[in-house]
């Protein structure tokens, strides 16, 4: 790929240097189109000039009729002025294109085109250069072993008309040596040649000069944009590492807050055991053994999260499996308080294993909140669903709501509603939240319960 980029360039101004060369040769030819037949027709309008010159002359002499229809009148016109130009040969034909007599004699007859009678009846003259003319179409020759011989020849056919009246009487046909012509023809075909050939040399160095100019800025802008491109990159990878250590951070908080709780009862229980020597209570002790199991719990899932956040193994998870996962962790916290717990999905995608982690850490602190909230006997529902703005989650509970003194402050840190709450938990699923491009906040609370919704933007 690098090689074809520099070959670009190349292939750019050879191209234009070709399209370039071929309007040079377009054009010139044309222009040597336009010039022959320019010169061509030269002779046949001088000597029309110099037929009604002699048409004019004789009229002023008396010797010729003003209406010239006799064919010998016509004759004696295109012979004088056959005179005053290197006239070969005339024929003379009648206005209808019909041979009628030529001069010298053995000039053989001949036949008009339509096309040329066509023009000369509109009064025009026509005339036709022949590079190589048969001379025995022309003239009656001896015969000859070596064959027919050939010479450059110019026609010039000139309509005959009466003075003062536009209507063609006769036709007058001059041939005459062609070698001047040809000559004109060569010097026209040089003369174009040199400087179509002056005019490439100069445009192509002026194509090349802005082209590889214009091809320099590009490779500058080029390399500029790759630079530009790899910070951008790194500063992506910065900024992708950073959100991952937010993650872990925000991961080790969570931690710290699940472990809070349970180290505290164990710490109390601990205690009164030693403040009362002697005492085997068995629900005490049924109430430090599940607050240690809650313990392990929860570390060993904070240490699957660290992994799978760390590792490069990725897999994907359905909505479907997130929500029975999340139904397995809270089920039996849900009976215990008396409360029913229902989920209710209608959203079937998939998942990145580490947006499913951290996501259902958030459902899973916003469920047990919920179910702290909720009186026994309630419900708590958690709705899994489409909308405008991607897949909602939204979790409703059957409480008090919140104090108006705390809404405005729910997600900062160290502020909670519950006896004995730190106020991080809805700070930390904030956090979450964040990392993961969603949004979390509190759709409604009422004194017959709360919603919180949890919107994470559909990917395109």
């Amino acid at each position: 790929m690098p090689s074809r980029i520099r070959l670009l360039p190349v292939a750019v101004i050879g191209l234009v240097l070709a399209i370039f060369a071929l309007a040079i040769v377009l054009v010139s030819a044309q222009l040597r189109q336009s010039i022959r037949e320019q010169i061509v027709s030269r002779d046949g309008t001088v000597l029309q000039a110099l037929s009604v010159m002699q048409q004019y002359a004789a009229e002023a002499s008396d010797t010729l009729g003003s209406l010239i229809e006799d064919p010998m009148d016509q004759l004696s016109i295109i012979l004088e002025t056959s005179r005053l130009k290197d006239v070969l040969a005339v024929r003379l034909f009648d206005s209808h294109g019909r041979f009628i007599t030529a001069f010298p004699p053995d000039v053989r007859e001949a036949q008009m085109e339509a096309k040329d009678l066509a023009r000369l009846q509109g009064l025009q003259p026509v005339s036709h250069f022949i590079a190589k003319a048969d001379l025995s179409d022309y003239i009656q020759l001896p015969s000859e072993p070596e064959g027919h011989k050939t010479a450059p020849l110019l026609e010039a056919f000139i309509p005959i008309q009466p003075k003062k009246q536009p209507r063609l009487v006769g036709i007058a046909q001059f041939i005459l040596d062609g070698r001047g012509v040809a000559d004109e023809f060569g010097n026209v075909d040089g003369y174009l040649f040199r400087h179509g050939v002056l005019v490439f040399i100069a445009g192509s160095a002026v194509i090349v000069l802005a082209l590889g100019w214009a091809f320099r800025r590009l490779d500058r802008m080029n390399c500029l944009l790759s630079e530009r491109t790899a910070s951008l990159l790194r500063a992506n990878q910065e900024l992708s590492l950073s959100a991952k250590i937010s993650a872990i951070g925000a991961v080790t908080a969570h931690l710290i807050h699940g472990l809070k709780n349970p180290l505290s009862g164990l710490q109390s229980f601990m205690a009164n055991c030693n403040s009362l020597p002697g005492n085997d209570s068995a629900v005490d002790w049924k109430e430090a053994t599940a607050t240690a199991q809650r313990m392990r719990t929860i570390i060993d899932e904070v240490a699957r999260v660290l992994r799978d956040e760390q590792g490069a193994t990725g897999y994907e998870v359905t909505w479907a499996e997130l929500a029975e996962l999340l139904e397995a962790r809270v089920t039996l916290a849900a009976r215990q308080a008396g409360i029913q717990l229902d989920v209710i999905r209608s959203v079937d995608d998939r998942l990145t294993n580490r947006e499913a982690n951290l996501i259902l850490l958030v459902l899973e602190n916003l469920v047990r909140n919920a179910l702290q909230a909720t009186p026994k006997g309630k419900a708590v529902q958690l709705n899994l669903f489409r909308n405008e703005h991607g897949i909602a989650c939204e979790v409703c509970d059957q409480g008090p709501g919140f104090p108006d003194s705390l809404r405005s402050s729910l997600f900062a840190p160290c502020r909670s509603s519950k006896e004995g709450g730190i106020g991080i938990g809805l700070a930390i699923s904030k956090q979450l939240a964040h990392h993961l491009g969603a949004t979390l906040e509190l759709k409604s609370s009422s004194p017959q319960g709360c919603v919180f919704a949890l919107v994470i933007p559909q990917k395109r």
